[in-house]
């Protein structure tokens, strides 16, 4: 079975959930309160993020810089951030022989 045929239903569940759902799921993390959900898998709400919802997640949390995380954490999260984006590009483009 070709990969692009299992990938495909894939990515079209996880672009039907609009970010209206996890806006109403999920409070927005306070600005001197860490997310350890993404940081550490800690303390992670019961309904799951979708790809991009945890690319988002991940951009604002880098937002917060140094007056939240310490710079260690800021890679991590950074690091986190790219996988995601690997994995999104992997679903909507293909092996493009990266």
């Amino acid at each position: 079975m070709k990969p692009s045929i299992i990938a495909l239903p894939v990515l079209a569940l996880l672009l039907t959930v609009t970010p209206a759902v996890a806006t109403l799921t999920q409070e927005p993390p306070q600005a001197s309160k860490k997310n350890l959900c993404l940081l550490w898998s800690e303390d992670c709400p019961d309904k799951k993020l979708t790809i991009t919802e945890q690319i988002a997640a991940l951009k604002r949390e880098i937002a917060l810089g140094t007056t939240v995380y310490t710079p260690k954490e800021l890679q991590r999260l950074r690091n986190k951030l790219d996988e995601y984006q690997f994995f999104y590009d992997r679903l909507m483009f293909g092996n493009s022989g990266k």
